[in-house]
């Protein structure tokens, strides 16, 4: 219904389709974006990160992964996540405030290791709303996402987001936690995690490109008016 795409976000659903994902994510804190990503851009995309470097890293005691060092993927996602239309159909769905940027990072969760996500809440850094994106060619096994109320030990939701370039968008609140069980079997599991953050200051990178544009066409003018171009 909602990709991403070389040229731009390309919608196919309808306005029915969007309230119910947005009844969806009301009900449930969470919904699933079926084949986020343009195939072909995607095949690209896994392709580099397959080959990329890891880094292992460990986050507040609550997150041991190895994490993919390849900025100019990352900077790819960076722009597909960050253009303003996408952004606008978040905040539909989700009901959240103005979004200024995405920030987050492409992981690895390789099985039969201590890598893992203990429970916990997204709550800093001014997260509005989780996005959790599949990269993962093969089905991998374990890996479990699960969502429960802070003041419960009972499991509200388990989710296996295993569709290749299917994300998933999750409410953050400190009233919900959330872990992803150890991953299991051969098939580690590669994603990209982040959060659609709000900010005083709403520059994201289609901002800054525009304005660094009008800058340039600015300059430009001044120039042939004052007879400074070549020519």
């Amino acid at each position: 219904m909602i990709q991403l795409t070389r040229r731009g976000v390309v919608i196919n659903g309808s306005t029915a389709d969007l309230r119910g994902l947005r009844a969806q994510f009301h009900r449930d804190h969470y919904a699933i974006l079926p084949k986020l990503i343009e195939p072909d851009l995607l095949a690209t995309i896994v392709d580099h990160i397959e080959s990329a470097p890891q880094i292992h890293k460990e986050f507040d005691g609550i997150i041991r992964e190895s994490v993919i060092d390849d900025p100019l993927i990352y900077n790819l996602f960076l722009f597909l996540l960050e253009a303003p239309e996408f952004q606008r159909l978040v905040q539909r769905i989700t009901g959240c405030r103005r979004i200024a940027r995405f920030q987050g990072r492409i992981y690895m969760l390789n099985p039969s290791t201590e890598e893992q996500i203990v429970w916990h809440t997204d709550v800093t850094d001014h997260r509005m709303v989780t996005l959790s994106l599949n990269l993962t060619r093969q089905e991998y096994r374990g890996g479990t996402l699960q969502m429960r109320y802070r003041n419960s030990n009972e499991i509200l939701h388990e989710i296996r987001n295993t569709g290749l370039g299917d994300a998933l968008i999750m409410r953050v609140s400190k009233n919900l936690a959330h872990r992803v069980l150890p991953v299991e079997g051969d098939v580690p599991r590669t994603g990209l995690a982040g959060w659609f953050r709000w900010e005083k200051e709403n520059v994201n990178l289609h901002q800054a490109w525009r304005e660094a544009s009008k800058v340039t066409k600015k300059e430009t003018a001044e120039k042939e008016s004052s007879g400074l171009t070549a020519g």
